[in-house]
């Protein structure tokens, strides 16, 4: 979905509330080459005649082990530690990405010396819990330990894949399989925990995933080395087409795969459950490089978040949406990568670079769920230009037609992209809202083009409440912030809003700009003093709580040019911040305590 800043274009083709916001608000007007004029294309109608009508659809939206964080304050929980092992009881029995008891293992060789330690220090973890999921996915939290990859223990058959064999064969590794196809076919012995192992060539065909795993164990499809998967008709696809899909399965683990040149997608797993894609390389697709989404219904409420507990994890992105050549484009649309519609997920660790929309857009009342670890570079480069709509996020977060809500966005770098950075925002209001949003540990820096587009560091919008946004370092962009709930798409303005302990630095237009939100509380924050004012606006703010804000003339980077935003020992932002965070926040992005004794420090490292 596309992000600037301001109206919505309403699309009613069969029934679908496909909002757009195109242009400049009065807010951004001195930043567009159209001044406050409203440019009203409609971006992503007709995607395909995937039915009998044309559809306006551009809404955006594994193993049983637990990455991620527990967020509850009165989680209690007891670390007890005997030869390199720490047993974490809780007070919770169930996995919201599982719904099982968890066992997570790594092969680090530390102690655990102290809390700040925890995520690099612990041999074997396990996890013993019985609370509610909600307490494990949201609320205020302790990051528990950020994931690398999920893995699944197993005792099923292997079966092998290779370009030299023949699909009457019994896929023994003697005697492998030929196609891909045909090893996730229904016609496979195939099981659920078994293993499929690819081995390494070039295989020139569309993957359909048909059958599913089960809790007792996923299928896993692995490339056994170096495997591209490349698309028989790159030239010739359509909306949902891609190199390996499926609809209405679970229990899979996709792994370690190149897909190349696709005619829409590279992974495109419609109405999944249970799903993990993993160690990918997606290549100049059409359209996302992996999307998560619904199978057939897009008219909104709950009953369109159809995929629940998917995992994303350490995948590369790369030239996503490459065929999209502008606003006239309907076909090869959404976004680098998507999750559509998903309750519980996670998407961590991954390298998204390179895309001619958006980046990685969280949509359409995806929630239960965080997004960290993950790098987003070079995005909108046509949705950002007029050659698009002069915007395009690149972490978006659209509840657009259902509630989103209860999502961490942390430790993620978001930079040097053509428009905005992270945006918090609602296209369709009318259908739901986003709410209980957490922002964390991310550095913003180099986003936007002065004059073209708005460039804002992080910005929330209507129809969207209850978002905390704090020990961020957002640096170099065209503004830091837009908090502004004016003549976006309607709803009511943003209100419940916490700025605390960020470092907004050397913005080129402007610091920021707040206005017409409710319960602001902006406090702790650090600016360079090039702007005389904090931000601009303010006319219509209620209830705003703002303290111990300032400016100084140089945040004191180690070095911000060579893109290391970690404090110098002379840095005013050391021992300048506020120690009224959450547990979640209590850990830096190196994953050190932040508070010491009485005092914290301000921006993402401490």
């Amino acid at each position: 979905m596309n992000f600037t800043d301001f109206h919505s274009l309403h699309s009613n083709t069969l029934g679908l509330h496909s909002n757009h916001i195109i242009g400049s608000h009065n807010a951004l007007d001195p930043l567009s080459m159209n001044g406050g004029n409203i440019n009203t294309h409609a971006q992503d109608s007709a995607i395909h005649t995937w039915v009998k009508h044309s559809a306006h659809i551009d809404s955006s939206p594994g193993s049983s082990s637990l990455f991620g964080q527990f967020h509850h304050s009165q989680l209690n929980t007891q670390l007890q530690s005997k030869n390199d092992s720490v047993q974490l009881i809780s007070e919770s029995d169930v996995d919201p990405i599982t719904g099982s008891k968890n066992t997570l293992n790594s092969s680090l060789t530390d102690q655990l010396i102290n809390p700040g330690d925890f995520r690099s220090s612990i041999k074997k973890l396990t996890l013993v819990a019985d609370a509610s999921p909600d307490y494990l996915t949201g609320g205020l939290s302790t990051p528990i330990i950020v994931s690398q990859t999920s893995s699944t223990t197993t005792s099923g058959a292997t079966y092998y894949v290779s370009p030299d064999g023949n699909d009457s064969n019994p896929g023994t590794a003697d005697q492998p399989w030929q196609t891909v196809n045909y090893a996730v076919s229904t016609q496979s012995p195939v099981q659920a925990g078994d293993t499929i192992l690819v081995q390494p060539g070039t295989y020139t065909e569309r993957i359909t995933l048909g059958k599913s795993g089960s809790d007792s164990g996923n299928i896993t499809l692995k490339a056994n080395g170096d495997v591209t998967l490349d698309d028989p008709d790159p030239n010739n696809g359509s909306f949902q087409d891609a190199v390996i899909q499926s609809a209405g399965k679970g229990y899979w683990v996709i792994d370690g795969f190149r897909i190349e040149n696709t005619a829409w997608a590279g992974i495109c797993l419609r109405d999944a459950n249970n799903m993990t894609v993993q160690n990918n390389h997606t290549y100049q697709t059409a359209a996302s490089g992996i999307i998560i989404m619904p199978n057939t219904y897009f008219n909104g409420g709950d009953a369109e978040v159809t995929s629940k507990n998917i995992k994303v994890l350490n995948n590369t992105i790369e030239r996503a949406l490459w065929k999209w050549q502008g606003s006239g484009d309907t076909v090869h649309t959404q976004e680098s990568l998507s999750m559509w519609g998903v309750d519980g997920f996670e998407v961590a660790n991954n390298i998204i670079k390179d895309g001619n929309k958006e980046g990685l857009d969280l949509k359409v009342g995806t929630r239960n769920g965080s997004a960290h670890d993950n790098t987003i570079t070079g995005q909108a480069q046509i949705e950002g230009t007029p050659q698009g709509f002069n915007g395009g996020a690149a972490l978006y977060l659209d509840g657009s037609r259902a509630h989103e809500y209860n999502i961490d966005v942390y430790n993620n770098v978001v930079a040097n992209n053509t428009a905005d950075g992270i945006v918090i925002a609602d296209e369709a209001p009318t259908q739901g809202e986003v709410s209980d949003i957490r922002v964390y540990n991310n550095v913003v820096y180099g986003n936007g083009i002065q004059g073209v587009n708005g460039g804002a560091g992080v910005t929330v919008t209507s129809n969207v409440r209850d978002v905390t946004i704090v020990n961020n370092t957002i640096d170099q962009n065209v503004q830091a912030f837009v908090i502004n709930g004016k003549d976006y798409t309607g709803g009511y303005i943003p209100h419940d809003i916490v700025v605390r302990n960020n470092i907004f630095a050397d913005s080129s237009y402007r610091n920021g700009y707040a206005d017409y939100v409710n319960n602001l509380t902006f406090d702790h924050n650090l600016f360079t003093n090039q702007f005389s004012n904090l931000y601009e606006g303010g006319t219509t703010i209620g209830n705003l709580q703002a303290s111990d804000n300032n400016m100084v003339p140089s945040i004191g980077f180690v070095n911000a040019s060579g893109d290391d935003f970690h404090l110098s020992s002379s840095s005013p932002a050391l021992g300048a911040g506020s120690t009224d965070i959450d547990q979640y926040a209590q850990l830096d992005k190196d994953s050190l305590p932040r508070i010491q004794g009485n005092t914290t420090d301000i921006g993402a490292y401490k």
